[in-house]
């Protein structure tokens, strides 16, 4: 329109310098009737397409019943009035040009012709109106019964379409997919299409429908000229909305191909990297010094790396990588980590290092400061064991590390040695060590799972004021804490009965007794029958002073 009154305000300027001719006269119609005649020639525009243009506009203002008769005026801008041009305009938009030449040829002045074709224009447009009002009213209820048979008649086709759809593929799935494969390597598998396939239908289902009911109900809203604005703005907003996404696509273009590029090597690189450590996993390929329980956390960290790699060659290319919002959200992100999340990080560095050391495998039987037991589980971020009591215990990694760790198993899995086991019994000086060496061995030859090669054997550890300390050192092929416990109850349940058998007292605690007439330590069924407590025996003082004296003279 701006165009328009631009080449109408060039006209009126070369109309001043005796450019004006008469011609045959083109008239400006309304559905076939004449509300003025144009008979100016401008030098830019002929009569022809001065008056097919402003009869255009006339019929695009009078069908569009949101413009009311009221909203037709003529404006007042003083530039207009300097240069001799007047314009009738409608909701900002210029229906009618007029100028200083055609206002000379009808014998008026400029704003009395402005106001006579404004007056005809709404008497014509008005007519108009009045005349397509039983029109309208038939056309728009076609429109809606029309609209809301194909709505309805498509919603019910796509409501039985799609599940139909879906069981074909679903009793079909066999014969319409196969696995798809790249030499061994399983990528996808009939099921993982089947479902794939599923969803792109829901997908499509509510795109058809969403779709359907966007253009309905703004096309309900357009047959009513009290909603006809609205059902205009929201086809302006969408297809604004949408020619903006799309030169924002197209510009984007480049970038997303990049992106695209960047997360499919990534993806294929990554599902590379799998069957290659699972290949290390089952040894079936062999790395000097990388030991087969590295396999999985080394991919772990490699997807890290390779995932890392990938997000700082990608984020450069994201819409709105510079904005402030990004840069906020980034900023907090990173004061999270580093006030919130130090444990945590200092928990994984923690993992990685426990699992690189090698201090223990999941089924190892640890202790670590004072828990013991079995390790049932190990992740990147703790370790779980399991004790003697069936009480699951969570170590934290960092705890791991700080600490030293015994493992039970490992010179079984490693060195193919068996466990030492020891226990400690203290004998009298009276018992003859090699006397007590036999007994104890041979109570743990007797003992379930403690293996004769090694040999048991005996250290003497100490020396006390009451007794000798007689430590008994055993081997076993058992870890778990059940079977120790079993081991050691059964060995001091032999020991017990040996040293009984071999007329050995066992002083632990110490013993405090006059001797003479006392009951020995030792188990009744362990002594004779007819075997009496004997009772005190008291020696005379002269015979203790006769015997030293004897021992003087001598």
């Amino acid at each position: 329109m701006k165009n328009q009154a631009k080449k109408e305000e060039n006209a009126q300027e070369s109309s001043s310098e005796n450019s004006v001719n008469k011609n045959q006269p083109h008239p400006v119609t309304l559905d076939g009737e004449t509300i003025f005649e144009y008979r100016v020639q401008l030098e830019e525009i002929q009569n022809k397409q001065r008056a097919e243009e402003a009869s255009q506009r006339v019929k695009d203002i009078a069908d569009d019943r949101s413009i009311s008769l009221e909203d037709l005026f003529i404006s007042d801008l003083k530039s207009l009035k300097t240069q001799g041009l007047r314009l009738i305009n409608a909701d900002n938009k210029m229906v009618i040009a007029i100028t200083q030449a055609d206002a000379d040829l009808e014998d008026k002045s400029l704003d009395e012709l402005a106001e006579d074709y404004l007056n005809r224009l709404k008497i014509s447009i008005s007519k108009y109106r009045d005349e397509r009002k039983l029109q309208n009213l038939i056309l728009r209820g076609l429109g809606i019964l029309l609209s809301t048979i194909i709505v309805i008649f498509t919603f019910r086709f796509v409501n039985w379409l799609f599940p139909w759809l879906g069981r074909q593929i679903t009793r079909e799935q066999g014969v319409i997919f196969r696995d798809l494969n790249i030499q061994n390597w399983n990528i996808l598998t009939v099921k993982q299409e089947k479902r794939i396939a599923l969803f792109l239908l829901k997908i499509i289902r509510w795109f058809i429908t969403l779709t359907f009911l966007y253009f309905y109900i703004p096309f309900l809203l357009s047959l009513f000229p009290q909603t006809e604005r609205l059902a205009n703005s929201i086809f302006s907003s969408f297809f604004g909305a949408l020619g903006i996404v799309w030169y924002e696509f197209i510009g984007y273009v480049p970038n997303l191909f990049l992106i695209i590029v960047t997360l499919v090597l990534t993806h294929y690189l990554i599902r590379l990297c799998d069957p290659f450590f699972k290949a290390i996993e089952d040894e079936r390929i062999t790395i000097s010094g990388f030991y087969p329980d590295w396999a999985q956390p080394t991919y772990k960290l490699t997807v890290i790396l390779i995932a890392g790699l990938a997000a700082a060659i990608i984020f450069p290319y994201l819409p709105g990588f510079n904005s402030p919002a990004f840069q906020g959200i980034s900023i907090l992100a990173g004061a999270l980590v580093t006030f919130g999340g130090a444990s945590t990080i200092a928990n994984l560095i923690a993992g990685f290092v426990v699992i690189y050391t090698r201090a223990f495998q999941l089924g190892d039987r640890i202790k670590v400061s004072e828990y013991r037991g079995v390790v049932i589980e190990k992740t990147i971020l703790s370790t779980r064991i399991c004790n003697g009591n069936n009480e699951i215990i969570t170590i934290p990694n960092s705890i791991l590390i700080a600490s030293s760790i015994i493992n039970y198993s490992a010179t079984i899995r490693d060195l193919k040695e068996p466990l030492v086991i020891d226990t400690t019994i203290t004998l009298g000086y009276d018992v003859p060590w090699r006397l007590v060496y036999e007994t104890l061995i041979n109570s743990a030859l007797e003992t379930t799972d403690i293996v004769d090669d090694p040999e048991p054997y005996v250290w003497q550890t100490s020396l006390d004021d009451f007794y000798i300390s007689y430590e008994l050192r055993v081997y076993t092929n058992k870890t778990k804490s059940v079977a120790i416990g079993n081991i050691y109850t059964e060995l001091h349940q032999h020991i017990q009965d040996k040293c009984a058998e071999a007329g050995i007292e066992i002083m632990s605690p110490h013993y405090a007794a006059v001797r003479d007439g006392h009951q020995n330590t030792i188990p009744e069924n362990y002594l004779p029958k007819d075997y009496q407590t004997p009772g005190f025996r008291l020696h005379p003082l002269e015979s203790l002073f006769k015997k030293n004296m004897d021992k003087d003279n001598q």
